[in-house]
């Protein structure tokens, strides 16, 4: 290094070191306002939330919170573990054995390892998994044995209604938060930095809940582990709708279920609410009176009595009343 060179250097950290203080400075206003802005939005913040304005409103909105928190409490109640889970023959004691490499080779090893333990990954050929993303409901219901049975076909349309109830529900809560704030039409400083804390002074329960989807996965990993492909097959509504069909084809039914029995989609619910005018077979309500009313479809004998999914056996309920008849058979 020769002398001109340690000389721009010296140079250069004699101008680094002269401009530090006001950095510093710059840095020390920046987080002095920043701080006297985050005061001023809490002082804000109090005022309205005891302000005559915010309380007034509150007391207008109770009902509207007191129904909101209702369904918020309804929804933990519908089941939302919703897999299909058959017995697997192949691999079933995988789970016993460790697989360890021992290899001295100098290269990478175990990039890419197969699953054995997990009943929604399907270990295969890499042609089984390039055919199960162009067939994945023949794929799923073959390697996953989900057999053709009526039995399977309930426990699919089960899990169909569960998910149709939850994203129903949810979607129906998310419009009545919505209402909530539009009713008590808080300043924008209040829904952008207080929001949570907004909803906790009205009263309002958030669930933290959102539908469970079960995955399906068909794997390949080379005998090396250097490379792996995966197909990946959502079990939501669209998905167990493709089941139960797949599965009602292939069935045969019983003599006194032939001809008679319905599968139970979305579109079948959307059928039975509008034949019911989307009025609660029971209590009345409808949507006519009460917009957001959560409304169910029900079978009036339940399967687990024998009943079947038919036009005849389906009615429309309200959330309430369909989870006070639950699985009785009302005269």
């Amino acid at each position: 290094m020769n002398l001109i060179s340690l000389f721009l250097i010296i140079l250069l950290l004699a101008g680094i070191i002269a401009i530090i203080p006001y950095v510093l400075a710059i840095l020390l206003f920046i987080g002095a306002v920043f701080l006297i802005y985050k005061l001023v939005l809490k002082i804000k913040k109090k005022r309205y939330f005891k302000s005559d304005e915010f309380l007034a409103h509150k007391k207008e909105a109770e009902s509207i919170v007191f129904e909101y928190n209702e369904i918020a409490n309804y929804i933990k109640s519908i089941p939302n573990r919703n897999q299909f889970i058959a017995p697997k023959k192949e691999l079933e004691h995988a789970h016993l054995a460790n697989f360890i490499n021992t290899s001295n080779h100098n290269y990478a090893r175990n990039r890419n390892q197969r699953n054995l333990v997990s009943s929604n990954v399907y270990p295969a050929s890499l042609q089984v998994v390039r055919r199960a993303s162009e067939e994945p409901i023949k794929y799923l219901c073959k390697y996953f044995n989900i057999k053709p049975t009526e039995e399977n076909l309930e426990q699919i349309e089960e899990i169909g209604t569960n998910i149709s109830k939850i994203e129903n529900t949810i979607n129906n809560l998310n419009i009545r938060q919505q209402q909530i704030e539009n009713s008590l039409n808080p300043p924008k400083f209040i829904t952008k930095h207080f929001y949570n804390e907004f909803l906790d002074q009205v009263g309002v329960n958030l669930p933290k809940i959102k539908p469970e989807y079960a995955h399906y996965i068909f794997e390949y990993v080379s005998a090396g582990g250097n490379s792996s492909q995966r197909t990946v097959i959502k079990l939501d509504g669209e998905t167990t709708e493709a089941i139960a069909s797949y599965l009602a084809e292939k069935i045969k039914f019983n003599k006194s279920a032939e001809g008679q029995r319905a599968l139970m989609t979305n579109r079948l619910r959307t059928m039975i609410k509008k034949r019911d005018n989307y009025t609660c077979q029971m209590c009345s309500a409808s949507v006519a009176e009460q917009s957001l009313l959560l409304l169910e479809i029900d079978h009036i004998i339940p399967i687990s009595k024998g009943g079947m999914t038919t036009v005849e056996n389906l009615q429309t309920l309200c959330w309430k009343c369909n989870r006070s008849k639950s699985n009785k058979i009302l005269d």
